[in-house]
């Protein structure tokens, strides 16, 4: 179990990866994400980019992760969060599975209708993910459910008088539902069901990207 893992050997494990630039699981502009795997424990460990103030914003956005993982522990459909080691490195639950890019589910309306569950159960804990549409973001698990990976953009609604904030978490929470109609329906939008279109509302932002897109490829 994590609790039982050493975290200043699991800091070492981390330096050293990086050092020899082994155990990568993916890169990005961001950083880079490294697998731990050991006694059949699997661990997805997020790493900061960069050096200076580019190195400082992005471990705030992982900080920021861990605090969205936090508020949201124990639902289903989202990994779990052990923390942060060494107030940088943080560390997650491995879930198998593949990107809703590479693989579309089985039993395509038992998993939309799990993926919507878990969306409406992240916004009532006061979390807005904004990134759903990214495909790499949405993982079709070994048995065929929805898990919900990244949440660096996440929009965490405030409590008390923020109205900037609430009006972003407002507008995050339409992103959620227009990229699940997104998923669900894939290249065919223009069979959205009665039932479902009270969810799609595209936003100011996405009609101004999609005229921005079309002007584009004229």
């Amino acid at each position: 179990m994590i609790e039982n893992l050493d975290r200043s050997k699991l800091k070492q494990w981390i330096e050293d990866s990086l050092d020899k630039n082994t155990n990568i699981l993916a890169s990005g502009y961001q950083g880079k994400t490294l697998l731990y795997s050991k006694n059949d424990q699997k661990l997805v460990i997020k790493i900061p980019h960069g050096r200076g103030l580019i190195r400082y914003l992005h471990t705030r956005m992982l900080r920021h992760e861990a605090r969205s993982y936090q508020q949201l522990k124990g639902l289903d459909g989202i990994p779990a969060c052990y923390g942060l080691v060494d107030k940088q490195y943080l560390v997650l639950e491995f879930i198998q599975g593949d990107p809703i890019r590479n693989k579309r589910p089985i039993n395509e309306a038992q998993y939309f209708e799990s993926l919507f569950e878990i969306i409406r159960h992240m916004h009532e804990r006061g979390v807005a993910h904004m990134d759903l549409k990214k495909k790499d973001n949405l993982l079709v698990t070994h048995n065929d459910q929805p898990c919900t990976l990244d949440f660096g953009a996440a929009i965490i609604r405030k409590k008390g008088f923020h109205p900037i904030n609430h009006f972003l978490y407002r507008l995050a929470i339409r992103f959620d539902y227009n990229a699940w109609i997104k998923h669900k329906y894939y290249l065919n939008l223009d069979n959205i069901s009665t039932e479902d279109k009270v969810h799609y509302r595209r936003t100011f932002v996405e009609k101004i990207a999609k005229k921005i897109k079309r002007f584009f490829q004229q």
